[in-house]
């Protein structure tokens, strides 16, 4: 279906004025990594079906002519630009914590061959 998209759109507006258009160069490389992917075995088709994610950014091309898209799509990228800071607190914050608690605990809890806690006869995992 994308493959016929992308002739129809080729002859119907010519190379040079189809070129100009950053998106259908975009589909143009997805629809051969689709037909990539269906031309090599499925066993071997782990790097290629990767690809499939890349179909998503389609979805971009109609923030271009919705405005409320765009607008929610803009709020998403501002959210998550200014959410940035906070994930890196939060991975030092358990960083810290993940230390602090290999510290007081490392050897204390102790097993026996069942997985059940014996602090008695148990043995320190691994």
């Amino acid at each position: 279906m994308f493959l016929v998209e992308c002739i129809v759109k080729l002859t119907g507006l010519k190379f040079h004025e189809w070129k100009r258009d950053r998106f259908n160069i975009f589909d143009l490389i997805i629809v051969f990594a689709s037909l990539m992917e269906l031309l090599v075995a499925p066993e071997s088709a782990g790097i290629v079906s990767a690809l499939r994610a890349f179909r998503l950014i389609r979805l971009f091309k109609l923030a271009r002519s919705n405005v409320t898209l765009r607008c929610l799509l803009d709020s998403i990228a501002y959210t998550i630009a200014a959410i940035g800071n906070f994930m890196v607190l939060l991975a030092i914050f358990i960083y810290v914590f993940a230390l602090l608690g290999m510290e007081m605990f490392a050897g204390k809890f102790r097993f026996d061959r069942d997985g059940n806690y014996n602090p008695e006869e148990g043995k320190v995992p691994r």
